[in-house]
């Protein structure tokens, strides 16, 4: 295994992101191989030392699933790792753990008085789910989306893990910087107003700002800062795009509006499909690069809504005989 590919496991399990596919791939890595001292060659010392911290935090058994908290809605509780998958994290962190050699043991003078991490997790799912954190910052999460983070901020910083997409309202606190991780990309604030758009299976990663300023790195450089009206695509083959924008497009969302500025068939598609729990289904692939402009109310009947968005390229969209699956039809007429 390529040490690429082995560090993306690793971290992908200490986040608790990997899939079952993604952890037996990892476990029979070690089963074949015993060591592998040059893992962390080439990380920043940054990205050495995050790793430090969530292996140690591992191997010494010090993360445990969150207490609910009195407001918090809709919480989901992290399931806790299996033995098997215990041994396989320990094993591969000692590997990390001597490479970046003392580091070691500073961590673990630390850890003997750390408290275990209160991880807490929220998903929306076809609906939009407003939570209200401890520091005061707000974040909508869009349906099909889930946020993962330490309830106590207990590194220092306000750390996020996003999957899907999520409007963040954040309160400035300059001792605690606020970071979003999204896949290969962190964005950081210290009191700002943005959104992040990171879907699967969408390639891209898509960061608005609406108020403040924000940074926006991946693990070795940082891709650019944002203003207000100003958003950052950051493409599946590393290229990046910043322009300008209206950022109330992006996050009307969060007031139940669906807007789409020449947006292909296909990606409306997919944002209709989450945000009702429905599956779209093209008869005419040939439709689903026909770009679509408009807004419309999310809380219209959804007949009326998929009506209307048949009308701006003359398709047809019906309900088929299975329960929530609706089929796309027509001549390609795109304008």
């Amino acid at each position: 295994m390529e040490k690429e590919r082995l560090q993306q496991l690793i971290d992908k399990v200490l986040s608790g992101q990997a899939s079952v596919q993604e952890q037996r791939e990892l476990d029979q890595w070690y089963a074949a191989q015993e060591a592998n001292p040059g893992l962390t060659e080439g990380l920043s010392e940054q990205r050495r030392d995050q790793l430090g911290k969530q292996l140690f935090q591992s191997i010494e058994g010090q993360v445990k699933p969150a207490t609910p908290a009195e407001e918090a809605p809709a919480l989901v509780h992290m399931p806790p790792r299996s033995r098997k998958m215990q041994r396989w994290i320990a094993a591969a962190g000692v590997l990390l753990l001597l490479s970046v050699g003392a580091f070691y043991f500073y961590y673990r003078s630390a850890a003997e008085t750390a408290q275990p991490i209160a991880w807490q997790q929220y998903k929306a799912d076809t609906s939009v789910l407003l939570v209200r954190l401890p520091d005061r910052s707000q974040v909508w999460l869009n349906a099909g989306s889930s946020l993962r983070f330490d309830s106590a901020f207990s590194n220092g910083k306000r750390e996020f893990w996003l999957e899907g997409e999520a409007y963040f309202d954040v309160q400035p606190l300059a001792s605690q910087p606020f970071e979003v991780h999204t896949r290969q990309l962190t964005t950081k604030v210290l009191g700002t107003a943005f959104n992040i758009d990171a879907y699967k299976p969408d390639t891209a990663i898509a960061v608005t700002v609406t108020k403040g300023k924000v940074a926006v790195s991946d693990s070795s450089k940082e891709l650019g800062q944002l203003l207000p009206d100003q958003r950052l695509i950051c493409h599946a083959d590393g290229s990046v795009e910043k322009d300008s924008t209206t950022a109330r497009d992006y996050t009307a969302w969060t007031s139940d509006q669906l807007v789409f500025r020449n947006m292909t068939y296909k990606d409306v598609a997919r944002r209709l499909e989450r945000r009702f729990g429905i599956e779209l289904w093209f008869r005419n692939p040939k439709l689903e690069e026909c770009l679509i402009t408009g807004s419309f109310d999310a809380r219209l009947p959804l007949q009326e809504i998929l009506d209307m968005i048949a009308l701006t390229n003359g398709s047809d969209i019906g309900q088929s005989k299975l329960i929530n699956v609706y089929f796309i039809t027509g001549e390609k007429k795109c304008k």
